[in-house]
């Protein structure tokens, strides 16, 4: 499969196409994926594509013979059924045998027979920021170091994640905004983790450790001390790092959530669950919780909560 040359917008996106006129099709497939060329055995060809403007799923049906000439400006993974195969520099591969990805700047050849593909694309500059945040590397160049995944298990790491997302779709998740970022953000880091990025992979995968360390060790000390005074640096020294690692180490969470909403949010849990467990009034839990006043309190409850807090004190 290539890769589609219009960027949709950063909201949810959607094409369909769906054609047994050849003619058609020669036309929508070059004016996507770049020089295609329909063989004499030809039925039909069908494509679902959905995503934002960070990444795309794509799923297609070919019903005969196509070989095409891809130099995307998207990064590609893409799987199928077997029959069909690619070329990427001397490398050859079948797309039936493995996930292989496909960059910017590496002209490709596939050769499609009666496919069944699924693809994901992701834009470049967002992989890179997830990659940055990751491994912790401001300087990192996003490049991989050939088309195959590491081994057999990333390999499959990645199908795997592949499905969950594909089950998203299927259900009509994908058009929620918060879910399809959740998504983005499983696919980013499966496919980062599959194939080999260039440079020191020791050394990045050291780095995406301690990073999910410090946020794993921080977001339970925020959790479990959120109704005394504390501050996010007693939560960076609790994990062993700074106040801005500790920042990154949040920001680098699908949700992206800051370690001060993140404790905010904790206060407002446990702060609704005394007040729906125990008799106190609405000033009284936003004084136990560290609330500025009654007023920020409930302005912060409501937000979150979308209703009013009340109390059963006196």
């Amino acid at each position: 499969m290539g890769s589609p040359v219009d960027h949709p917008s950063p909201t949810y996106f959607e094409r369909r196409f769906r054609s047994r006129d050849r003619d058609e099709t020669q036309a929508y497939l070059a004016g996507q994926y770049g020089r295609v060329q329909l063989g004499r055995r030809f039925s039909g060809y069908a494509e679902h594509v959905v995503g934002d403007g960070r990444f795309l799923l794509a799923d297609a049906l070919m019903l005969g013979e196509l070989r095409c000439v891809v130099d995307p400006d998207v990064l590609l993974i893409s799987t199928g059924t077997p029959g069909s195969g690619w070329e990427v520099g001397e490398e050859t591969g079948s797309f039936a045998a493995d996930p292989v990805i496909f960059q910017p700047g590496e002209q490709s050849v596939h050769r499609m027979s009666d496919l069944e593909g699924r693809a994901v694309a992701f834009r470049v500059p967002d992989l890179t920021r997830t990659a940055r945040l990751l491994y912790a590397r401001d300087d990192l160049e996003l490049r991989f170091d050939g088309p195959r995944p590491v081994n057999a298990r990333r390999a499959a790491c990645w199908l795997a994640t592949l499905e969950v997302a594909r089950r998203e779709w299927r259900t009509g998740a994908l058009t929620n905004d918060t879910v399809r970022a959740t998504t983005y953000r499983q696919l980013a880091v499966a496919a980062l983790e599959t194939f080999r990025l260039v440079g020191d992979r020791r050394e990045l995968r050291v780095s995406a450790e301690r990073r999910a360390r410090v946020f794993r060790v921080g977001a339970r000390y925020l959790r479990d001390h959120a109704a005394l005074p504390i501050t996010i640096e007693d939560a960076a020294h609790a994990a062993g790092a700074s106040t801005g690692e500790l920042v990154l180490a949040f920001r680098s969470q699908p949700d992206g959530l800051g370690p001060t909403t993140y404790l905010r949010r904790s206060r407002l849990n446990g702060a609704r669950d005394q007040l729906t467990s125990t008799p106190i009034t609405v000033r009284a839990a936003a004084e136990l919780w560290g609330f500025s006043s009654e007023a920020v309190f409930v302005r912060h409850y409501r937000e979150e909560y979308g209703a009013d807090p009340v109390g059963s004190g006196a």
